[in-house]
């Protein structure tokens, strides 16, 4: 290895070049189809961030300025939408795959239980976005969430308040639920999609050294 290859650079080039191994072709594939629906909704997201108001009396507004009068708006809006579904539906085969080939076993669990919090964080997204139309139907999915989080032994109340921002639903409620659709939680995705994808590299460098 040259002077070249060291860092990150060097690391990205060496894992390129790195024969896929069979075993892991399938998390390696799913891996990267599931990354790069991610890096739409990211893009799509922040373009529509541009114009999105987060608040009750300007989101009717905004999101009809998206649609009708920005250059491809309905077109980012709308692949901002379908990629969510792809997400939700790459994920949730992901998991029945893995629970199938029962590869949840022998020292792989961190492929199952990555996955499972993936899929719970990117339904969270999904659910957060469609409450970001704040018409009727949002404010009954908010309430409805609040009534289920406020049954949670112990910790329910107080989770409800976060979320709610107060002691009724309102324009801080739309405040923290854009917050966490367009920050949190996808910094949290990132992170378990970075760490999976890190154990993937792994599982490579081991058998392509275990081959050689």
């Amino acid at each position: 290895m040259d002077g070249h290859d060291h860092g990150m650079l060097g690391l990205m080039r060496a894992t390129l070049r790195a024969p896929i191994p069979e075993h892991v072709r399938a998390d390696f594939g799913f891996a990267a189809l599931i990354m790069a629906l991610f890096l739409v909704q990211v893009c799509t997201g922040i373009m529509l961030s541009l114009y999105y108001q987060p608040s009750p009396d300007a989101v009717s507004e905004s999101v009809q300025f998206i649609m009708r009068d920005v250059s491809q708006g309905w077109l980012v809006r709308g692949l901002h939408h379908w990629a969510a579904a792809g997400l939700v539906a790459m994920c949730g085969l992901h998991l029945v795959r893995v629970f199938v080939s029962a590869r949840y076993h022998h020292g792989r669990s961190w492929i199952w239980y990555i996955g499972a919090l993936v899929l719970l964080l990117v339904i969270a997204s999904t659910f957060t976005g469609e409450i970001l139309g704040w018409d009727n139907s949002s404010y009954w999915r908010v309430r409805g969430l609040l009534e289920g989080l406020e049954r949670l032994p112990l910790i329910g109340a107080g989770l409800a308040d976060i979320v709610r921002g107060g002691p009724e639903v309102s324009a801080t409620t739309l405040s923290r639920t854009y917050t966490a659709h367009a920050m949190f939680v996808p910094w949290m995705v990132w992170m378990l999609l970075m760490a999976n994808l890190a154990l993937i590299v792994r599982d490579m460098r081991r058998s392509n050294g275990g081959a050689a």
